[in-house]
């Protein structure tokens, strides 16, 4: 039997990426040899560009800085991952991008080298894009719908609840920053709905303890009939003292990062 591993991560939100957990992430990824890559959106937060009233004593408001350390990271995971498919599904915080063009420059909009495509070097990296232009996209995988859908419920498995219930079709949401599942049968199949964690910093200035989870997902999808396996890997932070560790486990061995 053929089958086909992909590793799903998202909402990292450079430059307020939890570097360590995404740095375990890919020590994994790397025995894992994933044959495509799923980045599911948010990973650029676009904080400087956003319309949020911003703390200057804590906040780097400078969208260069933001531009160059994504696009590090993504030549980076090129280098570490030359042979993997790597799918860049923009979620809302790449919206923002659009949104201030449209609003500040909209005459600007259609000028080569002004798209975040662009300016985040997809070309160079072969990385497929996905982007509508809205606030919301998905890739069809399959029987298996990833994507960064604009939408979150309080608990824990409730936005995939709701999302299986909305679309009649399997699928893995990011967005949430936690991670939950919900499973429901149809009449004619069986569908299930994931929440895939984040890898971004859990402590940001504009909330207190958000109810956040680190994590990723890895999918095995069969080549003949679209059967697929979603393995979610929530990462624990261990503290002690004032050091803090993290923690996961994959194929029966315990990582740290």
């Amino acid at each position: 039997m053929e089958f086909e591993k992909a590793l799903v991560l998202n909402d990292l939100h450079f430059p307020h990426e939890n570097s360590r957990a995404i740095g375990l992430t890919l020590k994994i990824a790397e025995e894992l040899q994933p044959d495509i890559i799923f980045l599911n959106g948010d990973i650029i937060d676009c904080w400087a560009i956003s319309d949020f009233v911003k703390n200057p004593k804590t906040s780097n408001t400078d969208f260069s800085y933001e531009i160059e350390r994504t696009s590090s990271f993504l030549y980076n995971l090129r280098w570490r991952f030359p042979k993997a498919r790597i799918i860049y599904i923009f979620g809302n915080h790449e919206y923002r991008w659009v949104k201030y063009i449209v609003t500040h420059a909209d005459k600007l909009v259609k000028l080569r080298g002004l798209s975040l495509e662009e300016q985040l070097g997809l070309n160079e990296t072969d990385i497929l894009v996905v982007n509508s232009g809205n606030r919301e996209n998905s890739y069809l995988w399959g029987k298996l719908l990833i994507g960064h859908f604009d939408r979150v419920n309080k608990h824990s498995g409730m936005t995939a609840k709701n999302l299986i219930d909305d679309k009649s079709i399997s699928l893995i949401q990011a967005h949430t920053h936690r991670g939950g599942s919900s499973f429901r049968r149809l009449y004619d199949r069986d569908i299930v709905g994931y929440e895939n964690f984040c890898l971004c910093d859990r402590n940001p200035d504009y909330t207190d303890h958000p109810n956040w989870g680190l994590g990723f997902s890895i999918v095995y999808k069969d080549q003949d009939s679209d059967y697929f396996f979603v393995s979610q890997h929530p990462i624990a932070e261990i503290k002690n003292g004032s050091a803090s560790f993290y923690k996961t486990f994959f194929n029966g061995k315990l990582y740290t990062g």
